[in-house]
C-alpha cells in the first residue's frame, strides 16, 4: 500500500468513476485500474463495486476509503508544515470575498505580504451565493461570506465563524432620522432607499416588502461608495452591516450617520470563512486567515 494508492482510492469514491479520477489525476484509466487492482488483492477484498450508474464502495470498502482520506490530510499537514519551515514560501490561495470583508482586507493582505511575500493571492469580490457555487466547483479555495444560508445551500462546506454584526440604518447628517438613537422599520417605510444589489440585501428587502407594503428603491450597485455618496447627499438612506462601516471616512466625519435597527427579528448576521469539505486545509491558508483575523479584532475594539 503506497500514498498513491490512497489518492486513487479517495478519489474514485468522490467521482464514482475510474475514467474521471484518471482525467482529474492525469494517470492513464488501466494504470489505475491495475494498481487498484494490486491494493484489494493485498488486502483480501474488493473496496470498490462496479455497476452501470458508476464504481460504488463497499462497505468495507467505504470504512477503508475514510481512513485513506484522513490519512492523506493528515501527510499533507505534514508537507505544509514543512513548507512553512523554508525560508521560501510560495503557492497560492484563491480567495473569494463578499463586500462586507473589503473593510479588513487590504491590511491583511500587506500584512501577509510583508512575511510570505513568495505566496500568490488570487482574490475576487463576489456575492456570498456566488462564492460558494465557486468553491463547490472548485473555482476557488475558500470564501469569506456570511454565514445566514439555509443548511442544504451549504451542507457540502465547512463553515468557520469568524465574527457577528449587526444591521444599522445609514442616513445623512441631513436627515430629520440623524438625531434618533434607534430606528424601526415602519420609520423608514416613506424612505427612499439604495440597496447592494446582492442575495443578503435581496433577502432582507424582500422580507421588508411581505411585512411592512411597497419600498421605494431608488436604485441597487454592487459599488458601496456610489450608495453611500447618494446617502450623504441626502438622497435615499441605506441598510448596511455595521462592521463594513465601522472606520468608513463618510462615517468617521459625520457626514453619514448609522443608527440601530430595532426589529422584531434578529438582527444580527453571522459571518465567517467556507471551504469544501472534499479538500484539505494548506498551512497558508490557515496562516492568511489568521492575518484575517488579526485585522477583525482589531476593527471591533
Amino acid at each position: 500500500m503506497n500514498i498513491e494508492q490512497l489518492e486513487y482510492i479517495v478519489n474514485i469514491a468522490r467521482t464514482g468513476s475510474i475514467s474521471a479520477t484518471a482525467e482529474i489525476m492525469h494517470v492513464s484509466q488501466a494504470g489505475i485500474s491495475k494498481s487498484l487492482a494490486r491494493l484489494e488483492s493485498e488486502i483480501g477484498f474488493e473496496l470498490f463495486e462496479r455497476t452501470r450508474i458508476g464504481t460504488i464502495p463497499t462497505d468495507r470498502g467505504r470504512i477503508i476509503i475514510e481512513k485513506a482520506n484522513e490519512a492523506l490530510l493528515k501527510i499533507q499537514d505534514v508537507r505544509d508544515a514543512v513548507l512553512m519551515q523554508n525560508d521560501h514560501i510560495d503557492g497560492e490561495v484563491r480567495l473569494s470575498v463578499s463586500p462586507n470583508f473589503m473593510a479588513v482586507l487590504p491590511k491583511s493582505i500587506v500584512s501577509f505580504k510583508n512575511y510570505y511575500p513568495y505566496v500568490r493571492l488570487e482574490i475576487t469580490e463576489k456575492d456570498s451565493i456566488d462564492i460558494i457555487e465557486d468553491i463547490k466547483q472548485n473555482k476557488t479555495d475558500m470564501g469569506l461570506i456570511y454565514l445566514n444560508h439555509e443548511p442544504k445551500v451549504t451542507e457540502d462546506l465547512w463553515l468557520t465563524k469568524m465574527f457577528e454584526s449587526r444591521v444599522v440604518v445609514c442616513v445623512s447628517k441631513h436627515s430629520w432620522l440623524a438625531s434618533k438613537s434607534s430606528v424601526t422599520r415602519k420609520d423608514l417605510i416613506t424612505q427612499p432607499f439604495v440597496s447592494i444589489n446582492g442575495s443578503f440585501s435581496k433577502r432582507y428587502m424582500e422580507q421588508f416588502k411581505e411585512k411592512y407594503g411597497p419600498v421605494n428603491i431608488i436604485f441597487t450597485s454592487n459599488n458601496q461608495e456610489v450608495l453611500k455618496r447618494t446617502i450623504a447627499e441626502g438622497a435615499a438612506i441605506g441598510i448596511f452591516i455595521e462592521f463594513s462601516i465601522k472606520k468608513d471616512p463618510l462615517i468617521t466625519s459625520g457626514e453619514i450617520v448609522a443608527i440601530p435597527l430595532v426589529s422584531d427579528e434578529s438582527n444580527i448576521v453571522t459571518f465567517g470563512c467556507a471551504r469544501s469539505k472534499k479538500q484539505n486545509f494548506p498551512r497558508t491558508h490557515q496562516v492568511f486567515l489568521k492575518y484575517l483575523l488579526t485585522e477583525i479584532h482589531s476593527l471591533e475594539k
